[in-house]
C-alpha cells in the first residue's frame, strides 16, 4: 500500500516536522555535539537544557527546574543529581523556607555554560553566513512564534506550561 501524496498545509507540517527533527538531532549528536562541548566529556540534552536553564533563572527552585524543562519532579531531580555530581550545581536550602531547594551553578557550570554558549553561537553564526540580516531575525522571530504556539499548546492539553520569563529574548546591541 502506498501513501498518498502530501499536499497544501500538509506538506508545509510535513515540512516542518522533518526540519524540527533534523535540528534536534545534528544539535544532539555526533560532529555538532562534540563541538560544542569538546574537551569536555559531552552532557546530554537533558543536562545540557537543565544547565542552561539554572543559570539563566538562578536561584531556582527543584520545582521550576521540573517545570521549565517540562519534566516530572522526579526526572528533573535526576537530571539536577548528574550535573551535581559532575559539580556543575549546587543544591541549598531556601534562606526563607528550609522545605524548598535552591539549584544554583557552580563556577565550573557557569564556565562551562559560557564556553557551550560562545561556541553554539559562533557555529550558527557561521551556519546562517548565507542568511542576510533580514532573513536572521525573521527565522528568530519565526521561531520564538513557533516556541509560543508549542507552549500555548503545552498549557492547553494540560502539559506544564513555561515560566513567564522561560521565552524572554534579549537582543544584543
Amino acid at each position: 500500500m502506498t501513501e498518498a501524496p502530501l499536499a497544501g498545509s500538509d506538506l508545509v507540517a510535513e515540512r516542518i516536522r522533518a526540519g524540527w527533527r533534523d535540528l534536534r538531532r545534528a544539535g544532539s549528536t555526533g560532529p555538532v555535539r562534540t563541538f560544542l562541548y569538546e574537551p569536555d566529556p559531552p552532557l546530554d540534552v537533558a543536562q545540557a537544557d537543565a544547565l542552561d536553564l539554572i543559570v539563566s533563572h538562578a536561584p531556582v527552585r527543584m520545582s521550576d527546574v521540573a517545570s521549565l524543562l517540562h519534566v516530572d519532579p522526579s526526572t528533573a531531580t535526576r537530571t539536577v543529581a548528574k550535573l551535581q555530581q559532575l559539580t556543575l550545581v549546587d543544591r541549598t536550602a531556601d534562606p526563607l523556607d528550609a522545605r524548598v531547594v535552591l539549584v544554583v551553578p557552580s563556577d565550573a557550570g557557569r564556565r562551562l555554560h559560557d564556553r557551550v554558549r560562545a561556541r553554539a553561537n559562533a557555529l550558527l553564526s557561521e551556519m546562517l553566513d548565507t542568511f542576510d540580516a533580514e532573513d536572521r531575525e525573521r527565522l528568530a522571530s519565526l521561531m520564538e512564534r513557533l516556541m509560543a504556539a508549542v507552549d500555548a499548546w503545552r498549557g492547553a492539553s494540560g502539559a506544564p506550561a513555561s515560566l513567564p520569563s522561560d521565552r524572554v529574548i534579549v537582543a544584543d546591541s
